[in-house]
């Protein structure tokens, strides 16, 4: 049993290291584009409610974006964040500084989100809309201080770009982002 325990430790480990390798190399790819766009659908899943679906395409440039989903669009200068809500015409403003511990500020966290405060694990290899693609969940290193327990990620093999996001909520709320296009661009002015 000792024999045994000692395989689980190891492949355990590798699994690790091989996460840590596959995320890395998407953290360097990522912030190797400085202009970039991105299409996506969000599909909120909360239990006892119909699930809410959004497609939306984000332009990024540095630490600006310009992010438009069915129902709101949002505006990032890097200091400030503005939101429109369509169906209300209202418009709202907040400093980046102001947001929440855990709260995600920019559309490339989605992208990179692992690189601060959590641990991961490699769970397989597995398709993802016919492709081959990397498993990993990520796990908060402060789960005391996380609305969520889990987020899973899969990433194309062969592009090595996160295709899949969701994030399990403590409260049973689920969100899913499924990347449908992405692609670095030389210059876009936002």
């Amino acid at each position: 049993s000792l024999l045994i325990a000692l395989l689980i430790a190891a492949t355990s480990f590798g699994q690790d290291e091989k996460a840590k390798k596959i995320l890395d190399d998407i953290s360097l790819k990522t912030k190797a584009y400085k202009t970039m766009i991105f299409e996506f659908t969000v599909i909120i899943a909360a239990p006892d409610e119909e699930p809410i679906t959004q497609s939306g395409k984000v332009y990024v440039k540095d630490e600006k974006y310009f992010l438009s989903l069915t129902e709101q669009e949002i505006y990032c200068d890097g200091t400030t964040i503005t939101t429109f809500l369509k169906e209300d015409n209202e418009c709202y403003t907040r400093a980046v500084a102001d947001v929440e511990e855990g709260e995600i500020v920019s559309p490339t966290q989605l992208l990179t989100v692992w690189e601060d405060g959590y641990k991961y694990k490699y769970i397989q290899e597995t398709t993802y809309a016919d492709r081959p693609a990397h498993e990993i969940h990520l796990y908060p290193k402060d789960p005391s201080k996380s609305k969520f327990h889990t987020i899973i990620l899969k990433i194309d093999v062969e592009r090595n770009e996160v295709v899949f996001f969701m994030v399990k909520g403590k409260d049973g709320t689920n969100t899913k982002y499924k990347i449908s296009k992405f692609e670095k661009m030389k210059s876009y002015r936002i």
